[in-house]
């Protein structure tokens, strides 16, 4: 009777420690991937995916195309969008996943 008692505790802990613990979105992930002392890494942090995630959610529209590109020295991803019949620009960095929208 004891060990049922014990297996009926590790579960209901277990199940406790799965559904209270909240979901990370996608800007989270990026942040707790984010270096400490601010150095830059060499590879994009931030997947082709992770951007496509990160503009759907913010940005209305189908996405057109995805190509990664480099501006100022930094690598990002130009994400084209079509909402409607109007086209316009996304970009993604792909070290800080930080957007911003083409005028």
């Amino acid at each position: 009777m004891k060990s049922y008692a014990l297996t009926f505790r590790l579960l209901g802990l277990a199940l406790l420690m799965v559904l209270g613990t909240p979901a990370l979105d996608a800007q989270t992930l990026l942040l707790a991937q984010a270096p400490a002392d601010g150095a830059s890494a060499e590879a994009p942090r931030v997947s082709q995916r992770q951007a496509l995630e990160l503009v759907r959610a913010r940005f209305p529209g189908n996405v057109v195309s995805i190509n990664q590109v480099q501006q100022g020295g930094v690598l990002q991803y130009r994400v084209r969008m079509d909402n409607e019949g109007n086209i316009y620009t996304v970009y993604v960095n792909a070290s800080t996943g930080a957007i911003t929208r083409e005028p």
